[in-house]
């Protein structure tokens, strides 16, 4: 497999948060108008929870969402799936060989990360804290606990595009696991007998 070039990942991902926090900000009807805190914030927010395809719902899109907005979503979700599922998915499947140990200690790391960081800046009980950095890992995102805070949907961003590779990472056994178990393979052709001569 060809190595990934770190500057043009990194190019790619931050044109399309910026592309993406532009549009949440200047595009009518994509944040809830009763959202909270800074509307900067809530469009990076909004623009990761898409891209990550995490969506969690909760102030984005808004009711009022416009034809125009609702392209610019899925055209900014279809990068984001060619992004994560694509490049960053490799990348975190290569940086898991580097580390000793695999990913079981990243894995429990990100766990950590996660619930202390809904713990102190969003006040959460641990199991609330452990469930939302799961469903954040996973990009299930269901909505029914989100960050409500500046502070805690900035950490909530960029810790999105943290545990997405880490959770990337810990998957990679599995899929290959489950692609072996489905892919088919082909039966072996039966040997002909040879006869032997009889002198």
């Amino acid at each position: 497999m060809a190595e990934l070039s770190t500057t043009r990942l990194l190019t790619v991902a931050a044109s399309l948060l910026g592309i993406g926090t532009l549009g949440f900000y200047h595009i009518d009807g994509m944040m809830a108008d009763d959202a909270k805190g800074d509307r900067w914030i809530n469009a990076f927010y909004c623009c990761v929870m898409t891209l990550t395809t995490v969506g969690y719902g909760d102030i984005c899109p808004s009711n009022k969402l416009s034809h125009l907005g609702r392209v610019f979503i899925v055209s900014l979700s279809f990068c984001g799936l060619g992004m994560f599922c694509g490049p960053v998915m490799d990348f975190a499947s290569s940086w898991t060989k580097r580390i000793p140990g695999g990913v079981l200690g990243p894995g429990v790391c990100a766990l950590a990360m996660g619930m202390s960081l809904f713990m102190m800046i969003e006040d959460m009980p641990a199991f609330d804290a452990a469930y939302l950095t799961i469903i954040t890992g996973t990009t299930v995102g269901y909505g029914d606990l989100s960050a409500s805070t500046d502070s805690g949907r900035l950490a909530t961003a960029f810790f999105a595009i943290l545990v997405i590779n880490v959770i990337g990472g810990l998957l990679q056994p599995a899929k290959g696991y489950l692609s072996d178990l489905c892919l088919v393979k082909p039966k072996p052709k039966p040997r002909k007998k040879k006869r032997r001569k009889n002198d």
